[in-house]
């Protein structure tokens, strides 16, 4: 039992270090802010982008206007959070992964679906499929 609560408790250091970063340090200017390649290359938003600057005001505590930036990022959090637990219960408690994390082939294929989709429709420049896309 006492193992168990340093490994989770010695596993909850890593994410709250990424939360004092993004609450203390992290702004769009930064070095370490890390530019989307695709964008970069197409001029195109891909699910992603956005996701450095929704993380920072949701660190800061601006809800709504964190989903203004990207609207996957508190599902991906969830998932990450997820995973990262039940990566680190199996490598150093030895428990199997939770069952939980078993989805069935066609979430897999529903959710590549949603982020082609959700791309498509963040790019384009009519309202109200504007408000998809991260504000420049």
């Amino acid at each position: 039992m006492m193992k168990r609560i340093l490994v989770y408790g010695f596993a909850t250091l890593l994410p709250l270090l990424v939360v004092v970063y993004f609450y203390s340090y992290y702004n769009n200017q930064n070095p370490f802010s890390i530019k989307c390649i695709f964008h970069e290359v197409t001029g195109l938003w891909c699910p992603g982008c956005g996701g450095q600057r929704a993380f920072s005001l949701l660190a800061h505590g601006h809800i709504l206007q964190s989903l203004r930036y990207n609207l996957l990022l508190p599902f991906a959090l969830y998932i990450c959070a997820q995973l990262y637990y039940s990566i680190i219960g199996n490598i150093f408690l030895g428990k199997t992964m939770s069952g939980n994390l078993h989805l069935p082939t066609s979430f897999a294929r529903n959710f590549l679906i949603f982020l082609l989709v959700y791309s498509i429709l963040r790019n384009i420049p009519l309202s109200p499929f504007v408000y998809l896309a991260p504000e420049s």
